[in-house]
């Protein structure tokens, strides 16, 4: 599990790298197109973070003992 987490991090640089200078590209007084290239692969890289955090939610989730889990959790 801790792989999984360290490639969720590794998924984030590249991501927050991606949305940076498109936030700037919107954001400027002539907003140009982004490229569909950056789409792609931001949609991507959310998409593998998101399937990353479901495993680790479920491995963690698995993880705990029946006596913690209650009828309201």
């Amino acid at each position: 599990m801790e792989n999984l987490v360290i490639l969720r991090m590794f998924f984030c640089f590249p991501l927050a790298g991606l949305l940076v200078p498109d936030a700037i590209i919107v954001l400027s007084e002539k907003p140009n197109r982004i490229p569909v290239t950056h789409l792609i692969i931001e949609l991507l890289l959310i998409a593998l973070i998101s399937l990353c955090s479901a495993v680790i939610y479920y491995k963690r989730r698995n993880r705990k003992s029946p006596e913690d889990q209650t009828l309201f959790s």
